[in-house]
């Protein structure tokens, strides 16, 4: 902790040194007392002290000094171990090629050394991230600009644009599931695209977490084959998950042999590489090119979305989504056009049926003959205006129901 109190009731303040690698008193860079009276003072010295040693370590601290101490200072370490495993893949390969070179040296001529080709773009949002870092006052202000920001270079659409199987599809990959990997890994399969659940908590599920009674899966942990650790479902939080009838049917349809619901062929959970050999014949017997995310968890959500005809706001909550129902419309919705169409002509038809006014000729305006006869056929009193039959008000002038 950088900023501390001391039992005397004074606050301490630290700042990381890079040249010894690890935290001193900001009294080691200013010069003048360790300690300050108040909280806020102590925060006002760390901050010159960053300021200070950041200027004067600008040139010396190397793009590997700073990516070890941002992989391994726990002011940067992220919760989870899977999401450092990933920062530290997705930087080695640029610290190996540019890791001697001072980090305020990096510029737009070395961004477009390691961007050419496109082979590299996939780094990108990670060494933006640990430029940033670099460039905060924790970092020591170590560079001036981020040279990652900016750049307008698309990750991708990824799935975006890509359509789930239909329903028939999901059933024909259920079936020749069963009759070539057998009845877990065809379970799996079934489970997964009538729940929406993830995969890695698929991997993880056990039959404690499923409550055939309540007709919901207590989803609290998955595989994480980064870490190769039982970890937290995404987003932190656990959640339950609807037992549907094809997952409940799957799920009955098997035997209890260990403590996991679904058993690889070693006995064990299933991992992706143990899933990936089993889904690789799968999707080519059935003659299927897309991948296994898509013919599952997107699959559920486009079922929900299109077919159920349930909210957006809904779908995510049954898949874990925590964004209120932004990545179901962006994303998961995959609308079809035809059912869409069927859905609004229906309910044209299902609408109160309406009789159009038509336009006719306004009566000719009264004449004294006309006060003094009262008034003929089809005309109105003087002072009163037709009513529509409609809304109950009165017929604009010119218009009359007829």
């Amino acid at each position: 902790m950088s900023v501390s109190k001391l039992p005397s009731g004074r606050w301490r303040a630290q700042v990381h040194d890079p040249r010894v690698g690890h935290n001193v008193s900001v009294s080691r860079i200013l010069g003048g007392p360790g300690t300050f009276r108040t909280k806020t003072e102590a925060k006002t010295a760390r901050e010159r002290a960053r300021t200070q040693l950041g200027q004067a370590q600008q040139e010396r601290v190397t793009v590997e000094q700073w990516r070890t101490r941002w992989l391994t200072d726990p002011l940067f370490d992220r919760p989870k171990e899977s999401t450092n495993i990933h920062r530290r893949e997705r930087t080695k390969a640029f610290a190996a090629r540019y890791g001697s070179i001072p980090i305020n040296d990096v510029g737009d001529f070395i961004v477009t050394q390691w961007l050419t080709g496109g082979t590299h773009n996939s780094t990108i949002p990670t060494l933006r991230t640990m430029f940033n870092d670099a460039r905060s006052a924790k970092g020591g202000r170590l560079v001036d600009r981020n040279p990652f920001a900016g750049l307008g270079i698309s990750r991708g659409p990824g799935n975006r644009h890509k359509t789930p199987p239909p329903e028939q599809m999901v059933w024909t990959l259920a079936k020749i599931a069963r009759a070539l990997s057998g009845p877990n890994f065809a379970a799996w399969l079934q489970v997964a695209a009538f729940t929406g659940m993830r995969p890695g908590e698929l991997d993880a599920l056990r039959w404690s977490a499923v409550d055939f009674e309540a007709g919901v899966i207590h989803v609290s942990e998955q595989w994480s084959a980064g870490s190769a650790t039982f970890t937290t479902p995404k987003n932190g939080q656990a959640r339950d998950a609807l037992l549907t009838r094809p997952a409940r049917d799957a799920l009955l349809s098997l035997p209890r042999e260990s403590d996991f619901c679904f058993v690889n062929l070693r006995g064990g959970h299933f991992t992706p590489s143990s899933r990936a050999y089993h889904w690789k014949a799968i999707r080519a017997a059935a003659g299927y090119d897309g991948t296994l995310y898509l013919a599952t968890r997107h699959f559920a959500g486009a079922y929900m979305t299109d077919v159920l005809e349930q909210s957006s706001e809904d779908v995510a909550i049954a898949l874990g989504h925590t964004d209120g129902g932004a990545l179901v419309r962006k994303l998961y919705g995959h609308r079809d056009t035809a059912l869409a169409l069927g859905r609004v002509r229906r309910a044209y038809e299902g609408a109160a049926t309406v009789t159009p006014l038509r336009a006719v000729r306004a009566p000719a305006p009264e004449t004294a003959h006309d006060t003094a006869h009262g008034p003929q056929s089809g005309q109105h009193p003087r002072g009163t205006a037709p009513v529509s039959p409609i809304c109950g008000g009165p017929v604009p002038a010119g218009l009359l129901a007829v």
